[in-house]
């Protein structure tokens, strides 16, 4: 059953229109977002294939925050800081990831913008399939913002028991509180 949704929701991602208007939107809202602008830490994922788009906000963050994006090593997720874009190189699944090697230890005074292929509305998410957020959550119970287009947001989604919520959902349409 996930794998047909991720298939689906990996096509319809694909094909969105208009891409970097509303990834413009999606930007406009993270920046305004209260629990962002309160975070001194702003765990962020590196975008690629099709998701919304995170250069723009990890550069805007760079300026005023600190910023860590993750890494997988030995099958678990850690977060690690950057000061620059340079500092990210190809890595697990080609997925640009930091060279730095200053770890994340504390994670109260952060957030996550954390991808999904999809979310339902009531806060679960559609990833890869390999559980690095859902373990690396159930850990670091830090405030968690999913990030993703209207088309890829639906009413529900099946959940097993490792599946971790996102306390809240942007999209170029709005905000889902999960």
């Amino acid at each position: 059953m996930k794998e047909k949704l991720r298939s689906k929701y990996l096509g319809v991602r694909a094909k969105i229109k208009n891409r970097s208007s509303k990834d413009q939107t999606i930007f406009l809202k993270v920046i305004n977002n209260e629990k962002v602008k309160l975070a001194e830490v702003i765990l962020i994922y590196v975008s690629y294939n099709h998701e919304v788009d995170t250069f723009k906000l990890i550069n805007y963050f760079l300026k005023n925050k600190r910023v860590a994006v993750p890494k997988i090593e030995n099958d678990q997720m850690n977060f690690y800081f950057i000061n620059n874009i340079d500092e990210l190189k190809e890595g697990y699944a080609h997925i640009l990831e930091p060279t730095t090697k200053i770890k994340v230890t504390d994670y109260e005074k952060a957030v996550c913008i954390t991808p999904g292929i999809c979310f339902s509305k009531d806060g679960y998410r559609l990833g890869y399939g390999k559980g690095f957020y859902d373990k690396f959550f159930l850990e670091h119970p830090v405030y968690r913002i999913g990030l993703c287009y209207q088309e890829c947001l639906l009413l529900h989604l099946v959940k097993d028991q490792y599946d971790q919520k996102v306390n809240e959902i942007i999209t170029d349409r709005g905000i889902n509180n999960g």
